[in-house]
């Protein structure tokens, strides 16, 4: 296959016919030179609605009739573009994500991609300069309708690209770009024009709303580089996404980034013997509840810990529930909650070996009394747990602190 230029287009670019005809716009200058592959997701708050309309017929909707449900979306919007794109004289076809071949495993909500058939994608672009692909879903190899998670467009653009050796992929949504924090919050945010993988990676997972975190370890594995960039403003060069290189030279801290889809879990008192942590976390595998912060703290009692952690919100209920399935088995005392809870991560490159940002970061709260509920680090964040009334207080603090809105090289990039 020549080469093909894949493309992706958020909720916010095609919310609107007015917005689609935009997006049409720029697919049709592509496609004077290219073969195209656009990437599209559902109109708007489309998801959301279908997401209330399920909620309203039952509690806790079956996630298989969920998923046949919310593939809808995107089935909408890319029809209306191939639509559009034919009416200006374009050949364009549209493709759901079992017609173009995306092959899942059977997790519904939360299925990840295991193959890519392109036989399809060949043939229709045959005869096809451009071809609508809806994002977000696939199918299993017993033809269930999946769904791959929110944000899971950017997941299906980045491995179609990979599937048909594309070496980028630009993602548009309605923003320049990535910053240093959100810029909806953060006034004096700045916007990066280059990033790593892994820096972007932890941006993602610890809340900041760039990008899908598998559609960045599939980039990052397959080498495809990566662009944010501006729907309304094509011509804007975005942020370049890609393996970084000298980044930690001339830039140790990238950003803050805040996660309120947060909750605390801990199972008290358990016997401080080997396998109970793994008893607790193959329970919580088993029903495709992905936990975060980990850890075992020494309880006064003898012999016995606490193991505390982090979950999505939206899993808390349910993991009350396995936990105290568990207790008894485990002979824990008792499982405690805290739905007050956010995450605040300040990431960067190379952080573990500069020691005064993590006493700056916590003196800064510290001093601005901001209590921080639990922390864990890595190479490439600084993670603390805040109440969630005070999340965005700790961004800007953190943000000021380490003077995010100026450039490299007058940044508080070294110890004072």
């Amino acid at each position: 296959m020549s080469e093909v230029v894949v493309v992706k287009f958020g909720g916010t670019s095609v919310k609107s016919i007015g917005r689609i005809q935009h997006v049409c716009e720029i697919l049709s200058r592509l496609s004077k030179t290219n073969k195209v592959m656009a990437v599209i997701s559902a109109m708007g708050d489309t998801t959301d609605y279908l997401l209330k309309l399920a909620k309203q017929c039952s509690a806790q909707p079956d996630k298989r009739e969920l998923d046949s449900l919310l593939s809808t979306g995107e089935q909408i919007s890319i029809a209306l573009v191939a639509m559009t794109l034919r009416e200006s004289g374009v050949k364009a076809k549209s493709l759901t994500g079992s017609q173009v071949g995306i092959f899942t495993e059977t997790f519904h909500t939360r299925a990840r991609i295991i193959d890519i058939k392109t036989e399809s994608i060949d043939k229709a672009f045959a005869e096809n300069d451009v071809l609508i692909v809806a994002g977000f879903q696939g199918v299993t190899d017993a033809g269930e309708i999946t769904t791959l998670g929110r944000g899971g467009s950017d997941t299906t653009a980045v491995a179609l690209a990979a599937a048909v050796k594309a070496t980028e992929c630009d993602i548009y949504t309605d923003v320049d770009g990535i910053y240093t924090a959100d810029p909806n919050k953060i006034h004096n945010a700045r916007l990066l024009k280059r990033i790593s993988y892994g820096e972007v990676l932890e941006m993602a997972r610890l809340g900041a709303q760039v990008l899908h975190p598998r559609s960045v370890e599939l980039a990052r594995q397959y080498g495809i580089k990566l662009r944010v960039r501006n729907t309304f403003k094509p011509e804007h060069a975005g942020t370049v996404i890609d393996g970084g290189g000298d980044m930690e030279l001339f830039r140790t801290i990238s950003g803050v980034a805040v996660d309120e889809d947060q909750a605390s879990v801990a199972i008290m008192d358990v016997p401080d013997q080997p396998g109970i942590a793994g008893k607790v976390t193959q329970a919580l595998a088993d029903q495709n509840i992905p936990i975060d912060m980990i850890m075992q703290s020494f309880h006064p009692t003898i012999g016995h810990n606490s193991i505390a952690f982090t979950v999505s919100d939206s899993d808390l209920d349910q993991t009350i529930v396995i936990l105290n399935a568990l207790k008894e088995q485990l002979s824990a005392k008792e499982v405690l909650a805290d739905p007050d809870s956010a995450k605040v991560s300040l990431i960067g490159a190379g952080l573990t070996g500069q020691p005064w940002i993590a006493a700056r970061l916590f003196s800064t709260l510290g001093q601005n009394g901001i209590n921080i509920k639990m922390i864990t680090s890595s190479e490439m964040k600084i993670t603390c747990v805040v109440a969630r009334s005070q999340a965005h207080k700790a961004s800007e603090l953190i943000h000021a602190a380490f003077e995010l809105h100026n450039e490299p090289g007058k940044t508080a990039g070294a110890q004072n």
